[in-house]
């Protein structure tokens, strides 16, 4: 199937690709709180605890570093984390300017 783009927040970084980061735990030990991911300023985070997606600010927090649940996760369960990386779109003309422009030659299309 097709995926549709993640756009993301203001202040991205454009110098990167636009790309889902997929990190996954088992915990190994009796209790963990915290997972080590990379995120940046303008990346959504999405994270579940053994499929259930958890709620940002209530189940868990997020640092560049890693994410931070606020209950302890217990031996065997998995921790996923998603990060959606920001994009900017190159050279995007606005509708008033694409409305106001002309075509002055031919366009050949490839099949």
């Amino acid at each position: 199937g097709r995926i549709m783009p993640y756009f993301g927040k203001q202040n991205f970084d454009a110098t990167t690709n636009a790309k889902i980061r997929k990190y996954s735990f088992t915990v190994s030990t009796s209790t963990q709180q915290n997972f080590g991911v990379s995120t940046g300023s303008g990346d959504e985070v999405s994270v579940y605890l053994n499929g259930v997606l958890l709620q940002d600010g209530v189940d868990y927090s997020v640092s560049t570093t890693q994410v931070s649940l606020t209950s302890n996760a217990v031996q065997n369960d998995i921790v996923d984390v998603h990060v959606y990386q920001s994009f900017a779109v190159a050279n995007a003309v606005s509708e008033a300017t694409a409305k106001a422009t002309s075509i002055s030659s031919a366009i050949a299309l490839g099949g």
